[in-house]
């Protein structure tokens, strides 16, 4: 007989309804009383010693709760599934997984960025050598994924051009997949840059904006301290219809719901409501450059109240809700062999926050990758599986032991190296549900109508 799933989370929420929600699956349903009641019953007879025979309606609810994995074989170990795919994940070699910086310049001065007196830009021997790494690894891959970073990386977009048609005829010739991303400050998004980055496979663009134009335009102004909001948002206007687009709002203590109900009412007026999804970063001083920053940056418990609070006004305001907490093999690049940031000097990094400082770096892309350098082992040590209290979390599916550098580099241990999902999952469930629901009757209604 199954037995019930060690991940489940199951709580009341309004009008008689329950919401069911399975981290090792991520499966999230609705149950009305009646269906909780059953369910109640099929658990006792899980648990009791397989001989109890279901009714018609047990058995229906058992089969649903196997499908969405709330109920498993009872041979079946849910924790060492986990590891084994999340070290599947850490040493997959047929994948591989770049980010680039292309520049480490920036059109912008944001008060608060680690980046802020960095320059560089990559040289056309460096694009060969980048060329060169993929190509001697492209015969046993499968797929490569390339995220675009810096810096501002559309101030190098010859350097995209360049490098995507390379990959590109590398695929064509190794029939592997190819995939790509990029996180930019969104100023330099024209239309004539949209459409080249619709031809170089960018699939999703991450754009931040630090809250209402006057909040955003004094905490991210261009070098020459001209305001970038209007133009961002224009450019947003265009992009959202051709490219994915995620806004990300970074918060610290100065904000308060006052300010974030401001910037959701501009991003409606340029109609964009519907066109981006909206989520909150945690500021942090994640490297010594940060620390004149850090007495206004949240920890994650603090963090994670704040987020419900915006995200509730986010629903109310009419927008789609993207933040779920999905499972995930591995948290970041630092626990994947196959994974690396490459800064436009060459040097290989394991982390965002590293990018540029060159005593943080694992080697160059010009050498032989040295998987026993310090700077690769000290963030790929930090296995989840080796923290007992990582290893008993009924979260770990959706975490899988938090931000490496957080812990190694933050010196953060317990619930400080948690996600907010630790502090916050079940108001955020109930904000995901409401979302569901709300996306299922305006479907209805427009079926209706037809």
């Amino acid at each position: 007989m199954p037995k019930i799933s060690r991940f489940n989370h199951i709580q009341p929420w309004r009008d008689g309804l329950y919401i069911a929600y399975n981290a090792f699956s991520g499966a999230v349903a609705l149950m009305t009383e009646d269906n909780y009641a059953t369910y109640q019953r099929v658990v006792e007879k899980m648990a009791g010693n397989g001989t109890a025979s279901y009714t018609p309606e047990e058995t229906e609810l058992a089969k649903q709760m196997e499908f969405g994995r709330f109920a498993i074989r009872d041979d079946f170990d849910e924790r060492e599934a986990l590891h084994f795919h999340h070290n599947i994940s850490r040493y997959d070699r047929t994948t591989l997984g770049l980010t680039i910086a292309p520049t480490m310049a920036c059109n912008m001065a944001c008060h608060y960025c680690y980046e802020a007196s960095k320059t560089g830009r990559m040289s056309p021997d460096m694009i060969e050598h980048i060329i060169r790494f993929v190509e001697k690894r492209a015969p046993a891959l499968s797929a490569l994924s390339v995220s675009w970073y810096g810096g501002e990386p559309l101030l190098a977009m010859d350097i995209i051009d360049d490098l995507t048609q390379s990959f590109l005829d590398m695929a064509t010739e190794y029939k592997f997949t190819y995939s790509a991303t990029m996180v930019s400050n969104g100023y330099l998004l024209t239309p004539e840059i949209v459409d080249r980055l619709v031809k170089a496979k960018v699939e999703m663009i991450q754009v931040t904006i630090d809250g209402p134009a006057k909040s955003h335009n004094a905490k991210r102004p261009l070098k020459n301290g001209q305001p970038s909001f209007e133009t961002i948002i224009k450019n947003l206007t265009h992009a959202s219809q051709k490219i994915g687009m995620g806004v990300r709002v970074n918060v610290d203590k100065s904000f308060d719901n006052a300010m974030i109900a401001e910037l959701l009412d501009e991003l409606i007026a340029a109609g964009l409501k519907d066109r981006v999804g909206v989520y909150f970063g945690q500021i942090e001083p994640s490297v010594q450059a940060c620390a004149n920053i850090s007495e206004t940056c949240y920890e994650t418990s603090e963090f994670s109240k704040t987020e419900i609070e915006y995200y509730r006004l986010l629903l109310d305001k009419g927008f789609r809700i993207d933040r779920i907490p999905a499972p995930v093999a591995t948290y970041c690049m630092a626990q994947i062999v196959n994974s690396f940031m490459i800064d436009p000097d060459g040097y290989l990094y394991k982390c965002f926050n590293h990018v540029g400082d060159k005593s943080l770096a694992m080697g160059n892309i010009k050498n032989e990758v040295d998987f026993q350098d310090k700077n690769f082992l000290r963030l790929f040590r930090a296995d989840p599986f080796d923290d007992p209290t990582c290893r008993e979390c009924d979260l770990l599916p959706i975490c899988m032991g938090g931000c490496p550098s957080r812990r190694v580099d933050r010196e953060k241990e317990g619930e400080q190296v948690c996600e907010t999902w630790r502090h916050n999952l079940q108001p955020m469930l109930e904000i995901i549900a409401r979302s569901r629901q709300r996306q299922m009757q305006q479907k209805a209604s427009a079926a209706a109508k037809e």
